[in-house]
């Protein structure tokens, strides 16, 4: 797990055995929007989040706000009782394919082993997936649009937002959308919304096209605001997490690891743990 004693090294003076950290005494109060992964909702993501929510609240580090995806999905057969009960979203509506290729979600069941993480996203998705494609050809080009489209109506309507924080499908979206500004500020001048994201076992994101997946050994893009990835070392897709981690600037990227699976963290002291590690992040941003 991250050590958080090098953060709170910063603030020697606001701690004692009878005190606790109040970073709304230096700064503001941060505002995250939440993605929840595939086949979630934003209601039971709240409830998956409880623990790191009401720890980040209690010294008014952060408020979130929740949301899914705009896709009314089912879950694939026999991931029923994975999912819980209905309803389920999605951000990206999944794939049928005409050859008969189950959607990547079906896939993961046997996630691949590679020498890299971004080996093992090739093997799992196809040799090219780092290759821009024709809109044309590209199945998830249309609902990728609307999903970025879909963000952008909430942050217009329900920002501003400084920091965007997803899980699962919800990271790989997250990620996608961060691009997307980035790319809309060097072509528009829009000033971008979100200083910073957090990631809960995220896969590598869509480019700004929407044409293919950025890899790290493949592309020279990367999201530059300070980052916090939250990883199990157990979790069979951690080659996912691992190649979004390395497509962010690693001078500014928390890499927290809760040696746990495809979860969300619950126990208190990891809790506490990795809400330093945000708070690591967030007093980052708002000290330069």
């Amino acid at each position: 797990m991250s050590d958080p004693v090098p953060y709170l090294n910063n603030f020697p003076s606001l701690f004692s055995s009878d005190s606790h950290l109040s970073l709304v005494i230096l700064y503001l109060i941060m505002r995250f929007l939440c993605l929840c992964g595939a086949y979630g909702s934003s209601d039971k993501f709240e409830v998956q989040l409880a623990p790191l929510v009401k720890e980040l609240r209690s010294d008014n580090t952060a408020e979130f706000s929740f949301i899914h995806g705009p896709v009314e999905v089912f879950p694939p057969e026999s991931f029923e009782t994975y999912f819980g009960r209905g309803p389920y979203y999605r951000f990206i509506k999944p794939i049928d394919a005409k050859d008969g290729t189950p959607d990547v979600l079906d896939r993961i069941r046997n996630f691949p082993k590679g020498a890299t993480a971004e080996d093992q996203m090739r093997a799992l998705m196809g040799p090219t997936i780092g290759t821009p494609v024709s809109n044309l050809d590209n199945p998830t080009y249309h609902s990728s649009r609307e999903g970025i489209d879909y963000l952008y109506n909430i942050m217009e309507r329900d920002g501003p937002f400084d920091g965007i924080l997803g899980y699962s499908e919800g990271a790989t979206v997250a990620a996608t959308l961060l691009l997307h500004e980035q790319r809309r500020f060097e072509v528009e001048g829009r000033e971008p919304m979100f200083k910073c994201a957090v990631f809960f076992a995220g896969w590598p994101p869509m480019n700004p096209d929407l044409n293919a997946v950025v890899l790290a050994d493949e592309s020279d893009l990367q999201i530059t605001i300070p980052t916090c990835h939250v990883i199990g070392s157990l979790d069979p897709y951690l080659g996912g997490s691992m190649a979004l981690y390395n497509i962010c600037d690693l001078d500014t990227a928390f890499l927290f690891d809760h040696a746990k699976g495809h979860t969300l963290p619950r126990d208190r002291e990891t809790v506490k743990e990795l809400g330093d590690t945000i708070r690591m992040m967030c007093s980052s941003i708002q000290s330069d």
